[in-house]
């Protein structure tokens, strides 16, 4: 039955009932190493460290040392590790059901709540749940909770003997721990279950949109939640579904018929209805609504939630000039970027607040990306929420490594993906679920089309693979991950047009072609040029197996992007589809593979660093993604005297580049090299002020301008903490640029020195890195890069004012204040919050 809202501009009140959501990160004990009779209740913990979740013992021993092909530090902690926590449940607990949620944790984790064994969990991508009923003291008595973590880079299953595959130093960085939020929920007896199906088997809520009117703005929306009784009894047991917008008005609402449920039965409810004047969700305008679902009894409300997702209609097209992607009838040019699921940051490893994922999804769309393919396992939870907010689409793994496996090990795959569908199903950046990494048979691609018409039939979003050689795969596949010069059906062909025609002869009319990990060379950030101290250029060592500095990898990357956007995106041959996405390997630098024996302690493929500053690609990849006119000069405009060199400058939707040096027209360029560098050859350094100008139909339509830098005067510190600032809760983290500046305030390009930090104040240093020294993290100095670097701190639970001082020697020093406020923890457990 569905009743529309009769006042759709009236403010929605949740109805009240028993299921609160708690923050459960705060307050955790832990040791690094083996320790007998930590599970139980009476074990003395009082000298281990006090750590929030999310949290790593890896976030101080990883970038430590030179990286290698076979994947991360070598030397970093591997094994076991143990975390205790005491808590108390609200007065209102009693009599309901608790369960505990952890989004995730790496790699294996085995859980006892007051010396009781209740669980375990193996697969380190996937969330699990615990249900905590039968062991948890109710009424303000105490409980404890250890979780024995293992991270050992041959931990095999248990029950099995069998390994994970994507386990250890394979292509994820290793980052031990409870290094994902986690969530205490209580519920009723009668209740709506969670999307955890490790160790709870339960589905949760599953929304989703169809019936689309695009032009009219309407669409029908669906809720179907998994409802337990435990009630002791028969129930009737009635779903509503209330849709409520970004103001908080109600838009539609909806409900059930009545069912009876007898006691221990779970059962799928259905409510449905139409959505009127709806904001549908893109890339573009990535509208968010909030859907409640309540469970009622005889009119009396037993349970309520809230589930936040996104209404989009997607195609995914094959076909001669037609195909393609396409979100509300419109075709998508999928471009941005794939990036390890750890998501790392250097000197914190995969152990960062939330509000540092929504910082980094603010950068990926300042370049004008608009998407991200997550590589080998699932992507963090926080990511995906970040990502639904900013309108970045994503292709969601399950957990592999290089190739089809069988047995086992393969089931592991499918389970993963499974429970990653339940997690993820209503989230509506993501669009793509990859089966592979590389190819698999027609009979595992098979089986996982079957788990998303089981668990995410009506989702919008199709089912595909990296690369697919088995050309008995083509008719199940809803579209093709392709990689330019890996995939042996083009004889490693590194030409774009040439990657085309050979999908297109038989793919072409199936499904879209998306780019999954293109140009996979690699830069560090401190390489400006081959004309720059203090390295003028990257000089390659004996293992190094990339040459580019700076500069020339800008060039590289252009040339790379440019083959797609003219041979894919914007040929005019009618025998061709769209290509419909391309992504860049390596969105930030990290702590993964590298290229045989690297002379960086990170893999250096990103636009960003592994502490997000970013290098002049990060520029140029905003140039050429950017649909409006746009412009940057590579480079800085510091040299040494007599410096003659070809300055670069990126430009798109331009007719013209002009480049001047104080004031006077060096020439103008009206041919671009790849669609977007100009050129602008043997231009004699001259200090002051470099800018060009871009002309399209004689009109100014882009300009940038860079000046010279003196010698560095003095230092200063730049802080970032949550819109909500630093919170005292044991795991939220601050971060500082430091730069060294000339007595004009400009940062001096060149600059590359120690300096030196003094911390005062309840915080724990965690510092930065510098990519080409070995055991940089964690330590109270570190030079600058191109004149800056960034360091981390991590709050503690003492609120207070928190001074950071950075000195060096002949320069004036910088000083900074910040406050950890203070949080309100209770019983263990930081006050309700919505899903």
């Amino acid at each position: 039955m569905m009743v529309l809202c009769s006042a759709a501009d009236s403010r929605y009140a949740p109805p009240a009932s028993p299921r609160a959501v708690f923050n459960f990160n705060a307050g955790w004990k832990f040791f690094k190493g083996d320790v007998l009779g930590a599970e139980k209740a009476g074990f003395d913990d009082a000298k281990w460290t006090t750590v929030g979740a999310p949290h790593t013992y890896n976030e101080t021993d990883s970038y430590a040392h030179f990286i290698s092909h076979s994947g991360g530090d070598r030397n970093a902690y591997s094994g076991i590790a143990w975390y205790r926590k005491h808590f108390k449940l609200p007065a209102g607990a009693q009599g309901g059901k608790v369960f505990l949620e952890f989004e995730g944790l790496k790699q294996a984790g085995r859980f006892w709540l007051n010396g009781k064994f209740i669980g375990q969990y193996e697969n380190g991508v996937t969330p699990c749940g615990l249900d905590l009923t039968g062991a948890v003291n109710f009424g303000g008595a105490d409980n404890l909770i250890a979780v024995k973590v293992d991270n050992s880079n041959n931990y095999k299953e248990e029950a099995t003997g069998t390994e994970y595959e994507w386990m250890g130093r394979a292509f994820n960085p290793n980052y031990g721990g409870l290094n994902h939020d986690i969530w205490l929920h209580l519920t009723g007896k009668i209740y709506q279950t969670l999307p955890l199906y490790e160790n709870l088997k339960t589905t949760g809520v599953y929304v989703y949109s169809s019936a689309f009117s695009v032009a009219d703005r309407t669409c029908a929306v669906t809720v179907e939640s998994q409802v337990r009784n435990e009630s002791g009894d028969q129930q009737s047991i009635i779903l509503s579904a209330v849709v409520v917008d970004a103001a908080g008005k109600v838009c539609a609402q909806f409900q059930s018929e009545a069912s009876d449920l007898v006691d221990g039965q779970s059962e799928i409810f259905t409510a449905s209805g139409k959505l009127a004047d709806a904001h549908f969700w893109s890339d573009q305008t990535p509208y968010l609504y909030d859907v409640y679902t309540t469970l009622t009894v005889n009119d009396r409300v037993v349970d309520a939630q809230k589930i936040k997702t996104g209404f989009r209609q997607a195609a995914f097209k094959g076909g001669a000039g037609a195909g393609g992607v396409f979100l509300n009838d419109k075709f998508v040019w999928l471009t941005g970027y794939a990036q390890r699921s750890s998501d790392d940051w250097a000197g914190l490893g995969q152990a960062y607040p939330d509000w540092m994922h929504d910082y980094n999804a603010g950068l990926i769309r300042s370049t004008h990306a608009n998407y991200i393919r997550w590589m080998h396992v699932s992507p963090q939870r926080a990511d995906v929420r970040a990502f639904d907010k900013a309108g970045v689409v994503e292709v969601c793994p399950a957990g592999d490594k290089e190739k089809d496996v069988q047995g086992r090990p393969w089931e592991q795959r499918l389970e993963v993906m499974r429970d990653s569908m339940i997690y993820f199903r209503n989230n509506p950046s993501i669009l793509f679920w990859e089966a592979g990494n590389n190819s698999i048979s027609r009979e595992h691609l098979e089986q996982m089309v079957e788990l998303q018409k089981q668990w995410d039939p009506n989702g919008g979003r199709v089912m595909g693979c990296r690369t697919l050689n088995d050309a008995s795969c083509t008719p199940l596949a809803g579209y093709f991950g392709v990689m330019i010069g890996q995939d042996p059906r083009t004889d490693a062909l590194r030409d774009p047009a040439e990657m085309f025609r050979a999908y297109s002869a038989e793919r072409r009319d199936r499904a879209p072609l998306i780019e999954t990990e293109d140009f996979r060379d690699e830069a560090a950030r401190r390489f400006w040029d081959d004309f720059s101290p203090p390295h003028f250029g990257f000089k390659k060592g004996p293992n190094d197996t990339y040459s580019w500095n700076s500069e020339t990898f800008c060039l590289a990357a252009a040339g790379r992007y440019h083959d797609y956007v003219v041979n894919c995106i914007s040929n005019s041959n009618p025998a061709h589809s769209k290509w419909s996405g391309y992504a860049s390997i390596y969105w930030s630098d990290s702590n993964a593979d590298g290229r045989q024996d690297s002379s960086e302690v990170c893999r250096v493929s990103g636009k960003l660093d592994s502490v997000r500053l970013p290098k002049e690609a990060y520029y140029v990849y905003r140039v050429m993604q950017n649909p409006a006119p746009d412009i940057h000069i590579i480079g800085h405009w510091t040299y040494p005297s007599n410096t003659v060199k070809t300055v670069y400058v990126a430009a798109n939707h331009s007719e013209s580049v002009e480049l001047l040096v104080n004031g006077k027209s060096k020439g103008i360029s009206t041919t671009p090299t790849d669609g977007y560098i100009f050129a602008f050859p043997e231009i004699k350094f001259e200090p002051g002020r470099i800018s060009a100008v871009a002309k399209a139909k004689g009109v100014v339509v882009a300009q940038d301008e860079i000046a010279t830098a003196g010698a560095a005067r003095k230092l200063k510190l730049t802080p970032h903490v949550s819109p909500a600032g630093l919170q005292a809760d044991g795991s939220d983290v601050a971060f500082f640029d430091v730069e060294a500046l000339d007595a004009q305030d400009h940062r001096c390009p060149t600059d590359e020195a120690r300096v030196d930090f003094k911390l005062d104040g309840p915080a724990i240093w965690r510092g930065g890195y510098n990519s080409g020294k070995v055991n940089s993290v964690n330590n109270l100095y570190l030079d600058t890069e191109c004149g800056i670097n960034r360091v981390a701190i991590r709050s503690t639970l003492t609120p207070g004012m928190i001074t950071l001082t950075a000195t060096r020697e002949g320069l004036e020093p910088a000083k900074i204040q910040i406050e950890s406020k203070p949080v309100e923890i209770k019983d263990g457990l930081i006050g309700t919050t919505a899903n």
